[in-house]
């Protein structure tokens, strides 16, 4: 494991920015979790509640007095919501933020390494969070044919930082540095899906240090949701295909995707672009067909 930070005995360098919208008791573990850490004794924390009606903010009143909170209004995503953490945070004087998502639970000294690493390198760093089940693993990854692709294991833990291209913004740590070079997360068309990948990824394309930190470990729950699915998966309809172009959520979220493409990969992300759409038709007019057409007859079994 990393050695803590000397920054990190310092109050006010260092802001834990955690996004939340209605997941009060996710929210709760993951600030108790923090508590338990003593996180508090060495940096700021501070929710972004993004207009959430589940009772968050009494719950951050009556329980968590010690956390910074500033609302939205329900419509900020993951990417307006670190925003608005992020700028809170600078304004404020931080020098380093990380961020953390409340489904994910870091262990001891991850969260100080991380600040420790981006500090002294002024890179973006970030950790390894296995699911549960060890199904499943958000690190980081290279982009192979203009498409993000993740470390398919866990790196060994006493491995050295791994240079990489992007990361998931689970558990990331930021200088201040970095931010005055390359700005802020983008939140007019990268809503949620991509608005991590999207700004490490622009760090890597301007010469920062991106680092995967096989120590700094956690555990996050799975979101096993359409946001990772593959359209030929049966759990989605046709229907569920055309509406996802217009929710910020799952990756094929039409702005986000085109945005993404464009801006990176420049021609030939468009034309990625254009085969993505084509190929949606053809999978929604395949969905379309009744079952009968598509799927082989049973054979009737003689009694």
């Amino acid at each position: 494991m990393l050695a803590p930070s000397p920054i990190a005995h310092v109050q006010h360098l260092v802001w834990i920015l955690v996004p939340v919208h209605n997941r009060r008791v996710i929210t709760k573990r993951c600030l108790a979790h923090l508590e338990e850490l003593d996180i508090r004794s060495w940096a700021e924390v501070l929710v972004i509640d993004d207009g959430s009606g589940d009772r968050t903010a009494e719950m951050l009143s009556e329980d968590f007095p010690w956390v910074r909170t500033v609302r939205g209004d329900g419509r900020l995503w993951w990417g307006g919501g670190i925003r608005l953490g992020m700028e809170t945070a600078l304004s404020a004087g931080a020098e380093c933020v990380c961020w953390l998502n409340d489904d994910s639970l870091p262990e001891q000294g991850s969260l100080e390494g991380l600040v420790h690493l981006a500090m002294e390198r002024k890179a973006v760093c970030g950790g390894v969070c296995r699911t549960p089940d060890g199904a499943f693993l958000y690190s980081g990854g290279f982009i192979k044919r203009r498409w993000p692709r993740h470390f398919p294991s866990a790196p060994d833990p006493a491995e050295p930082p791994l240079p990489v291209e992007w990361l998931h913004g689970n558990m990331v740590a930021i200088p201040a540095s970095v931010c005055a070079r390359i700005g802020l997360p983008e939140r007019r068309w990268i809503k949620h899906n991509f608005a991590d990948v999207d700004f490490t990824l622009r760090a890597h394309e301007a010469g920062i240090p991106v680092l995967l930190v096989p120590s700094a470990l956690g555990v996050a729950d799975r979101n096993d949701t359409a946001t990772y699915w593959s359209w030929a998966d049966v759990r989605l309809s046709w229907f569920a295909i055309m509406r996802g172009f217009g929710s910020p959520k799952v990756w094929w979220y039409a702005p986000g995707f085109v945005r993404f493409k464009i801006v990176h990969f420049g021609l030939l992300g468009a034309l990625d672009c254009g085969w993505l759409f084509c190929k949606a038709g053809a999978i929604i007019l395949f969905k379309c067909l009744p079952s009968r057409w598509v799927t082989p007859r049973s054979r009737k079994i003689k009694k």
